[in-house]
C-alpha cells in the first residue's frame, strides 16, 4: 500500500506514452504502486517517470524501477526518468542507474524520440 506521504498521477499521452509522476518518497511503502502503474498503463510498453515531486528513493525504489524498465523492454519498450531533484539523483548515479535507464533533465525531452 502507497506511503500516505506518495501519491502517483499517471497520464497518457496522445502517442500511448505512459507519464508517472510520484510525489513524496519512493520507498519499500510506495514502490508496488509505482510499478504496477508504470507496467499497467497506455497503448505502448512506454512510459517516463517524472521525478520532478520526488524528495527522496531508496533500494527498494531502485529495484522497481529496474523491475519495470526491464518487463517494458521485454515487452518492447522503454523506461526514461525524468526532472530528477539532487537527493534521488545522488542515489540514482551512486548505483550507476543512468547506465542502464536513460535520464533526462527535463519531461519534455524524455517524451521526444
Amino acid at each position: 500500500m502507497p506511503s500516505e506521504r506518495t501519491r502517483i498521477h499517471t497520464s497518457v499521452t496522445p502517442r500511448g506514452i505512459t507519464v508517472l509522476t510520484p510525489a513524496g518518497e519512493l520507498d519499500f511503502n510506495s514502490v508496488a504502486a509505482l510499478e504496477t502503474a508504470i507496467t499497467a498503463s497506455g497503448r505502448l510498453p512506454c512510459a517516463v517517470v517524472d521525478f520532478s515531486h520526488v524528495a527522496f528513493i531508496d533500494s527498494t525504489g531502485i529495484n522497481a524501477l529496474l523491475r519495470a524498465h526491464r518487463a517494458l523492454h521485454l515487452a518492447g519498450g522503454w523506461l526514461r526518468l525524468s526532472s530528477i531533484p539532487d537527493a534521488p539523483l545522488r542515489v540514482m548515479k551512486i548505483v550507476g542507474l543512468g547506465h542502464v535507464i536513460d535520464m533526462y533533465p527535463t519531461l519534455e525531452a524524455a517524451l521526444r524520440t
